[in-house]
């Protein structure tokens, strides 16, 4: 039997399937920019987060710690929205991959042990390897990666009430390697 633990967890390492984004044509085939898809998307489930805390409908998958307050997927949703819409693929990659595919190693590592090392170094292999995919110099590549595995790891680990660790881990790692390369003169691949 599946339970509802595991449904969440397949349906977070899925989250990259966003990244498609990038290879949609600028007006979508419909003649709407695909900043506007993104946008629709984000009012849609944060309309269905207001309705659900207003009425205090007992949606599926929604923890018991989330039923008052807005859902994880709804608050990791928007800091993909944000990766998507205001930062460059391989910036984005790095950060929704990293809160996809990493957090759930975070949370088994924590109870297994392995944390916060194994975390730290898969995802700095993770950012690595897409940073050279995308032609960043080795050393970039691995200046990169190391600056978002280490402000990733570190922005999971705090327990905020109010704000899920999926938006936590998708935009600070976001805005420090954007902020790294603002002083660095720009994204250098």
């Amino acid at each position: 039997m599946v339970d509802a633990e595991n449904i969440r967890r397949a349906i977070h390492l899925m989250y990259p399937i966003a990244l498609v984004y990038y290879w949609l044509p600028p007006d979508t085939y419909i003649g709407v920019g695909k900043e506007y898809i993104v946008v629709a998307v984000l009012v849609a489930f944060f309309v269905i987060e207001a309705v659900r805390l207003v009425t205090k409908f007992r949606m599926p998958l929604i923890r018991e710690y989330e039923r008052t307050r807005i859902g994880a997927y709804a608050l990791g949703s928007l800091g993909i929205g944000i990766a998507l819409v205001f930062f460059p693929l391989p910036v984005a990659a790095v950060a929704v991959c990293g809160m996809a595919w990493i957090d759930p190693l975070c949370h088994s590592t924590k109870e297994g042990g392995g944390y916060p090392v194994v975390p730290i170094i898969v995802y700095f292999d993770l950012a690595v390897l897409i940073f050279l995919f995308a032609n960043y110099q080795p050393y970039n590549a691995i200046l990169y990666g190391a600056v978002g595995a280490a402000v990733a790891i570190v922005s999971e680990a705090p327990k905020i009430k109010m704000i899920d660790d999926d938006f936590i881990m998708t935009v600070v790692p976001l805005i420090v390697m954007g902020a790294l390369s603002a002083s660095l003169g720009g994204l250098l691949p």
